[in-house]
């Protein structure tokens, strides 16, 4: 049996990485400042279902992530540029728990970034 992972990591060198996020908060928190290298994150809702996590202050520490830039462009956020690792999620449930990506919400953002 595959297991679909439910987040993806975006570097600043292009690389796209699946990660596997724990279901409690905590843990889940724990892995995204981790995989981000970062202290405090901060989130750009891209849609209602897709959320980037980025460093709360990456501009300051990371170089700037062309391809997540460019991403966050194609879904209308033009005025800055993005630094360091993100890290892309499903978007909130109705707790305010971030929820992992869809198999097909991957498969999207897949093609989506390839045409980057």
């Amino acid at each position: 049996m595959t297991h679909t992972p439910g987040a993806l990591l975006i570097t600043p060198e292009a690389d796209i990485i699946p990660v596997n996020l724990p279901a409690d908060t905590v843990g889940r928190l724990v892995v995204m400042r981790s995989v981000i290298r970062c202290e405090r994150v901060d989130v750009v809702a891209l849609t209602d279902q897709v959320d980037m996590w980025v460093d709360d202050e990456g501009l300051f520490n990371h170089p700037v992530n062309k391809l997540a830039t460019l991403l966050a462009v194609r879904f209308g956020f033009t005025w800055r540029e993005y630094h360091g690792p993100v890290l892309l999620t499903g978007g909130a449930d109705a707790e305010g728990e971030t929820v992992p990506l869809s198999k097909d919400k991957i498969l999207a953002l897949l093609t989506s970034l390839e045409e980057l």
